[in-house]
C-alpha cells in the first residue's frame, strides 16, 4: 500500500468535490450497473444518473459528503485516495439506502429538488431498491481487495445495524411530545453519526492505526453528526427549500420531535404551553405550521439549537486534533466539518 505526503495546496486539488466525485461516481455507476434492470433503473435515478425514463441526467447526485470525509481521513493516515476509493462509493451506496427508504417512512415527495424514488416508481420497488443498495455496498467491501478488509467489512455492518436501530427509534419517540433530549441524541447518533463515523475511522482501519486514533476519529464523527442533523432540524423549519431540496417545515407537520421543538416544548411559559397545544391539535395548514414556527423562537428553541450544533462542531474538532493526522489533511477536515454543519460554500 502506497504512502503519501502531500502539501496543503496539492491536498486541497486532490480533495475537492470535482476530484472525489471524478474518483467516486464511476466506482458507483459501475456497480450499479449491475444491479437488476429495475433495481438499477431506480436507484440510477434516486442517484441523479438518469430520469424516471432511464435517460440521462443533469440532476445532482448528492455532495457525496462521506466520501470527501474518508477521502481526506486518508490523507491523514497517509494514504491515497485510491486506497480507499472502493469503501468510499460503498459508504455513499449505504448513505443513498438510507435516503431512499426515508423518503418512504416520512412520505416525503422530493429529494434533491426532484420526485423522490417512491413517487415515481412506487413504493415497493423503492423499498427493493434501498435494500438492494444496502446489500450491494456490504458486497463491496466484503470484496475489497485491500488490507483490513474484515475490520472494515465490520465497521460497515456495524455502521447499518446502529442507522436501522436509530430509524426503528425515531418512528416510536415520534409519537409524543416528551422525548427528552438523552434520547433524541441516541437517535442521532445511531441514525446519523453512525456513517460519518465510518467514513472517519475506515481510513485508519485500512492503515492499521492505533486504537487512540481510531478512539478520537469515532469521537469527531459522533459530534460532527450531531452538529448536522441539530443544524439540519433548524433547517427545516427556517431553511430555504432551494438550498435544502426538501419543503420547510416537513418535521412539525409530521409532529416528528426535532431539536428546536424539544427545545421550545421544554423551555416552560406561555410560548412553550402554546406550542404544547398546537403540537398535539392536527393542524397542518401553513398558517398552523407558521405559528408553530414562531412560537419554537419564542420560547427559544431556535437559539438553543443553534448554539448546541456549534458545541458539537466544536466539540467534533477537538476529537478531530487528538486524532494526530497529518497537518494538511486536519486542516482539511476542519474546513470539510464546518462545510457539512454549516452548508458553507
Amino acid at each position: 500500500m502506497s504512502t503519501l505526503d502531500t502539501s496543503s495546496t496539492g491536498l486541497q486539488a486532490l480533495l475537492s468535490p470535482g476530484a472525489v466525485r471524478a474518483a467516486v461516481l464511476p466506482v458507483v455507476r459501475q456497480q450499479i450497473s449491475s444491479l437488476e434492470p429495475t433495481l438499477a433503473r431506480i436507484c440510477s435515478y434516486h442517484l441523479g444518473f438518469t430520469d424516471e425514463h432511464g435517460d440521462p441526467s443533469g440532476a445532482a447526485s448528492g455532495k457525496l459528503t462521506r466520501a470527501s470525509l474518508m477521502t481526506a481521513a486518508a490523507q491523514g493516515v497517509g494514504l491515497r485516495p485510491e486506497d480507499v476509493r472502493i469503501p468510499a462509493a460503498a459508504l455513499e451506496l449505504l448513505h443513498n439506502s438510507t435516503l431512499v427508504h426515508d423518503d418512504i417512512i416520512d412520505a416525503d415527495e422530493l429529494r434533491r429538488g426532484r420526485p423522490a424514488a417512491w413517487k415515481v416508481f412506487g413504493v415497493g420497488p423503492a423499498i427493493l431498491a434501498g435494500d438492494a443498495l444496502q446489500a450491494l455496498a456490504l458486497q463491496m467491501v466484503v470484496d475489497d481487495p485491500g488490507p483490513c478488509r474484515a475490520e472494515i467489512s465490520s465497521a460497515f455492518a456495524e455502521a447499518l445495524r446502529l442507522v436501522l436501530s436509530g430509524q426503528s427509534r425515531e418512528l416510536t419517540v415520534r409519537l409524543g411530545s416528551g422525548t427528552g433530549i438523552a434520547e433524541y441524541d441516541r437517535i442521532l447518533e445511531e441514525k446519523t453519526s453512525a456513517l460519518l463515523q465510518c467514513a472517519l475511522v475506515t481510513p485508519a482501519l485500512r492503515a492499521g492505526s492505533p486504537e487512540h486514533v481510531l478512539t478520537a476519529l469515532r469521537g469527531a464523527g459522533r459530534h460532527l453528526g450531531l452538529a448536522f442533523q441539530i443544524f439540519n432540524d433548524v433547517e427545516d423549519v427556517w431553511g430555504d427549500p432551494a438550498v435544502t431540496g426538501k419543503p420547510v417545515r416537513g418535521d412539525i407537520g409530521r409532529r416528528n420531535p426535532s431539536f428546536p421543538v424539544l427545545a421550545g416544548l421544554s423551555a416552560g411559559g406561555p410560548p412553550s404551553e402554546r406550542l404544547r397545544e398546537l403540537w398535539h391539535s392536527d393542524g397542518t395548514s401553513a398558517a398552523h405550521l407558521q405559528e408553530m414556527a414562531d412560537l419554537i423562537e419564542e420560547s427559544g428553541g431556535r437559539h438553543r439549537a443553534e448554539q448546541r450544533s456549534r458545541n458539537h462542531l466544536e466539540s467534533a474538532l477537538e476529537d478531530l486534533g487528538r486524532a494526530g493526522l497529518s497537518p494538511a489533511a486536519t486542516a482539511e477536515l476542519t474546513a470539510l466539518f464546518d462545510r457539512i454543519v454549516n452548508r458553507t460554500a
